[in-house]
Formats: C-alpha cells, sequence, structure tokens
C-alpha cells in the first residue's frame, strides 16, 4: 500500500501526521501552562496574605521595643496595653494558621501536612484569648476557614463559652 503513494502523497501524509502530533503537544502545553498559572495565582495569594502577617507582625515588634511610643500610642487610643498585647498575639496566631490553611487549600502545601496542621491549630486554639479573639473577628475570615476552625479545631468537648468569657476580660 505504501508502495502505491508516490512521495507527494507520502509528504502529505506525513505533513498531517506532524500536524497532529504538533497541535496535540500543543494543547497539552496549553493546558500545563493553564494549571501552573492557576497555581501561581494561588501561591501569590497565599504570600500575599503571609506578607500582611508578616508585615502586622513587625509593626506590632517595633513597637514594643519603643517603650515611649507604645505609651503615648495607648494614651491616644485608650489601650490598656497588656490585654491589647494579648489581643494581637492571639490575632498572629489565628492568621498564621490561616496563611496555612490558604496554602493547603490552594494546594502550594500538600495535603499530607494537613494532620500536623490541625494539631498545632488546635493546640493554638485552646489558649482562652485565641478562642476569645476568634470570637470577635471570625465574620472577617472566608467561610470555608470558619468551617474548618469551628469543626475541625475547636472541639465540642471543650465549654469555648466559659473559656471565651474568663478571657474576655483580658482582651
Amino acid at each position: 500500500m505504501i508502495g502505491d503513494l508516490s512521495i507527494d502523497d507520502i509528504s502529505a501524509l506525513l505533513m498531517v501526521v506532524f500536524t497532529c502530533v504538533i497541535t496535540i503537544a500543543n494543547i497539552l502545553l496549553w493546558l500545563s501552562t493553564r494549571r501552573t498559572i492557576a497555581l501561581q495565582v494561588k501561591s501569590n495569594y497565599s504570600l500575599n496574605h503571609q506578607s500582611l502577617v508578616t508585615g502586622h507582625r513587625d509593626l506590632f515588634l517595633g513597637l514594643l521595643h519603643q517603650p515611649d511610643i507604645l505609651e503615648k500610642f495607648a494614651i491616644a487610643n485608650s489601650i490598656d496595653v497588656d490585654s491589647w498585647e494579648l489581643k494581637i498575639v492571639s490575632a498572629f496566631f489565628i492568621n498564621q494558621i490561616f496563611v496555612h490553611y490558604l496554602n493547603l487549600t490552594n494546594g502550594t502545601i500538600e495535603q499530607s501536612y494537613l494532620e500536623g496542621l490541625k494539631q498545632d491549630a488546635r493546640e493554638v486554639f485552646s489558649f482562652p484569648t485565641v478562642q476569645s479573639h476568634w470570637k470577635n473577628s471570625r465574620v472577617w475570615y472566608a467561610p470555608d476557614f470558619q468551617r474548618f476552625v469551628e469543626e475541625e479545631l475547636l472541639s465540642p468537648s471543650t465549654d469555648q463559652s466559659s473559656s471565651v468569657e474568663v478571657s474576655a476580660s483580658k482582651i
């Protein structure tokens, strides 16, 4: 059968085959590029949030190392410095867990780390000041993170209302 084909027929057949192969390769490359870009967007979102948390932490720690500025800030805003420090530290803990949660849900960290994250986060959420801060700030977080915290981290066996009320005076 191939012997019956002219050189022009074979050339045309090879062009069709190569065109098909190149088209399939381009489609696969396009799909791969789309996945890579989507992962990069998710990674950038996580990195941006991490940068925000780090910036806030640096500002807070810088303020703590400047007692005269901290005192002026506290007076100007009618803040009890001790309770404010607890509130800020609690917010940092929650935001750090949120960053790791974003990395897991966005696929920038493997799911095999989920149980380790949950264990660490449960310990953080066992602190009364963190529970109190969560109660007051939960509405500012995405609904899926709220569900994660309340269903996966806050144990139903813990009476959170009593621990939150006790710590509310500190925050």
